[in-house]
């Protein structure tokens, strides 16, 4: 609630067409109780890889144009997040972040890397350290003291770059950020367009609006570099999330931050994912009443919908895709 109100959220998805691994996301979110997600660009088919980033921004700053600046907006990638805790625990942790600013910000995941912004950028240097303390990962960290691999170098920075692939956050921030990474893209030659993540990390290298990135990971998980940071808990052992309705869930946690976020991105190497699957509690619980009810409200009214209003349920967009079966191709034409 602020001022007396619950916030008002759309829930927004970049998504041309279905995928397997979209349809285990979508999975995720629903029976979470996640609200049905909207879908940019779907059924629109971008030429080249340019032009599918210029898509993307384009899309989601055309919807952003139609919100009341008033309302607040969810931004997922569709193919790499899952929901680990209920819809109402994602709001509860933003309120929370957001607090202390009067809720008009906009979140995003935090990486341990800055890509793909010239290192020399304000994207890279001049946005702030990690509120994560200083010796987070020992006398590595952050690059103070030489490893022995130099190819595992990022695993010990604290995350503090942008990631665009997640984001939460009030309308009025959110129309600007990508207002302005638009005007970037359509000022970028088309063979030279990069994905938004650089236009939107440069905006925040401005440090002109409201904008902050998670560095604890109270809301995001990424996963690039951070596979080793987190481990599998029962849920009853923190404060968040409240307790599950079934007894003892197991959830995966920050160790480094000592959080459980809400929500897990998988970018990077999408390898891993098959192997997170069967770890997470729809998979271990998916014999139980409680799951299997879930699932079949998921499978029989579950869905999304087209910017235009248009409902897709999720026999049209996932068919009879069997979501805790291997995915149907290999991991890297995912």
């Amino acid at each position: 609630m602020v001022n007396g109100k619950p916030l008002d959220f759309e829930f927004l998805i970049p998504l041309t067409s279905s995928h397997f691994n979209f349809c285990r996301s979508l999975y995720t979110a629903l029976i979470n109780d996640y609200p049905k997600p909207i879908l940019i660009n779907w059924g629109k088919f971008p030429i080249n890889e340019s032009h599918s980033h210029l898509m993307r921004v384009k899309g989601i700053d055309e919807y952003l144009s139609r919100m009341q600046p008033d309302r607040y907006a969810l931004i997922m990638d569709a193919f790499d997040v899952w929901y680990q805790l209920p819809y109402r625990d994602l709001i509860s942790h933003f309120l929370e972040l957001a607090e202390p600013v009067g809720y008009d910000i906009a979140v995003y995941g935090a990486d341990k890397k800055c890509w793909p912004n010239e290192p020399s950028s304000p994207a890279c240097f001049g946005i702030p350290q990690s509120t994560l303390p200083i010796n987070s990962y020992g006398p590595w960290t952050d690059g103070r003291m030489p490893i022995l691999n130099p190819s595992l170098i990022y695993n010990y920075n604290r995350p503090r770059w942008l990631n665009s692939g997640t984001v939460v956050g009030s309308v009025s921030v959110l129309r600007e950020i990508y207002r302005r990474a638009n005007e970037s893209v359509h000022q970028t030659p088309g063979d030279s367009i990069l994905p938004d993540q650089k236009y939107i990390a440069d905006v925040y290298g401005q440090q002109d609006l409201n904008m902050t990135v998670d560095h604890k990971s109270v809301l995001f998980q990424t996963m690039t570099f951070s596979h080793n940071d987190v481990m599998f808990v029962h849920d009853d052992l923190f404060k968040y999330p409240r307790k599950a309705p079934s007894s003892r869930r197991m959830l995966a946690l920050n160790k480094i931050s000592a959080t459980v976020p809400p929500i897990l991105h998988f970018n990077g190497p999408r390898m891993d994912m098959d192997t997170w699957w069967p770890q997470m509690w729809w998979s271990r619980e998916r014999d139980t009443p409680e799951v299997i009810e879930k699932s079949r409200s998921v499978f029989e009214a579950g869905g999304a919908f087209t910017v235009d209003g248009q409902f897709l349920s999720w026999n049209d967009l996932c068919g009879n895709a069997n979501i805790h079966s291997p995915p149907p191709w290999k991991p890297e034409e995912a």
